[in-house]
C-alpha cells in the first residue's frame, strides 16, 4: 500500500473486515503516545530519579519535569480529541461516539486541573516544607497535594486506556 493515496485502509482479518480511517489512526497514536508518556515517567522516571539522588535532588528534578508533562499530555489530548471530533462530523454520529469524547474531555480537564491548579500548589507547599524544616503542618499539605496529583494521573491513565481500547476496536 506503499504511495496509495485512500482515506482509509482495509485490513482483512479472517473473514471480515476492519476499515481504519485517518483520523481513528490519529486517535490512537495520541492516546498512545500519551499513555506511553505518562507510563514511562511514573514507572521509570521518577523512580529513577528517587533512587539515584538525593530526596531533595530528585524532587527538584521532577519538579522541573512536570510542567513539560502536563504540557505533552495538553497537546496529545487535544489532537486526540479533535480527531475523534472531526471523525464524527465527517460520518455522522453513530452510538457510543459520546463515550470517547467523554473521556478525552475529562482526561484533558484533569491534566489541565493538575498542571495548573495542583502543581503549583504543590510547588508551594514543598517550598514550605522546606522553610519549615520538619513542621507537620506543611508536610501534610504537600502528602495531600501529592496524593490529589497522583489520584488525577491514575484517573486520566484509566481514562486513557478504555479510550483507546474502545478506539483500537471500532471499525470506523
Amino acid at each position: 500500500m506503499l504511495g496509495a493515496a485512500r482515506e482509509g485502509v482495509n485490513l482483512n482479518w479472517g473473514d471480515g473486515a476492519a476499515s481504519v480511517d485517518t483520523m481513528k489512526q490519529v486517535t490512537v497514536a495520541a492516546l498512545g503516545l500519551w499513555l506511553g508518556a505518562m507510563g514511562f515517567f511514573a514507572f521509570v522516571v521518577a523512580p529513577a530519579a528517587f533512587s539515584t539522588l538525593d530526596r531533595e535532588a530528585a524532587g527538584r528534578f521532577v519538579g522541573a519535569v512536570f510542567p513539560k508533562y502536563y504540557a505533552v499530555g495538553l497537546g496529545v489530548g487535544l489532537v486526540a480529541l479533535a480527531s475523534v471530533v472531526v471523525r464524527v462530523l465527517g460520518r455522522g454520529v453513530r452510538p457510543l461516539d459520546w463515550v470517547p469524547m467523554g473521556l478525552l474531555v475529562l482526561m484533558l480537564a484533569l491534566t489541565l486541573y493538575a498542571g495548573a491548579v495542583v502543581l503549583p500548589a504543590a510547588h508551594a507547599a514543598r517550598e514550605a516544607v522546606r522553610a519549615a524544616g520538619a513542621d507537620p503542618t506543611a508536610a501534610a499539605g504537600f502528602a495531600r497535594l501529592h496524593r490529589l496529583s497522583s489520584v488525577l494521573n491514575v484517573i486520566v491513565m484509566l481514562a486513557g486506556m478504555v479510550t483507546l481500547i474502545m478506539e483500537a476496536v471500532r471499525t470506523r
